[in-house]
């Protein structure tokens, strides 16, 4: 089971647009410039799975996820899952929740997103994320 970074994104603050890149740093706190990167959370990146916004009709980017991974379904993966992600090591926490912007976005997004709107993870180990690395699991908890 092995997956692609298919796009980064970071978004700087709130009800701004979110930034596409080629690559970002994952610190201890989560992707650098994110607003969501923070130390003391289970919420640093949010990983979503490129088939879900292709059956969405939505463009990357639009639902502020910070990477779309292709060949890989996200919601598969589970709590306490290490991931290599580039040249980071992550693990999985939880689930994203659809919550009330989704139907900003689109009248129904809420429901239809309803268990794969993405997995949440934290830095485990700090490095470079590029457009094109893989995502691969390394551990799984049982």
């Amino acid at each position: 089971m092995q997956g692609a970074v298919g796009a980064l994104f970071v978004k700087p603050e709130t009800r701004a647009p979110s930034h596409s890149l080629a690559s970002v740093e994952a610190t201890p706190t989560g992707f650098a410039g994110d607003l969501h990167s923070r130390r003391m959370t289970r919420r640093q990146i949010l990983l979503v799975s490129r088939h879900v916004l292709t059956e969405l009709d939505l463009e990357p980017g639009a639902m502020s996820e910070n990477v779309v991974v292709d060949g890989l379904d996200v919601m598969s993966l589970r709590e306490g899952q290490q991931l290599r992600l580039g040249g980071a090591l992550v693990a999985v926490t939880i689930p994203c929740t659809p919550c009330a912007q989704m139907d900003g976005i689109r009248y129904g997004l809420k429901a239809a997103l309803t268990n794969r709107r993405g997995m949440f993870v934290t830095v485990v180990t700090p490095g470079t994320v590029r457009v094109g690395d893989s995502v691969s699991p390394v551990h799984d908890p049982g």
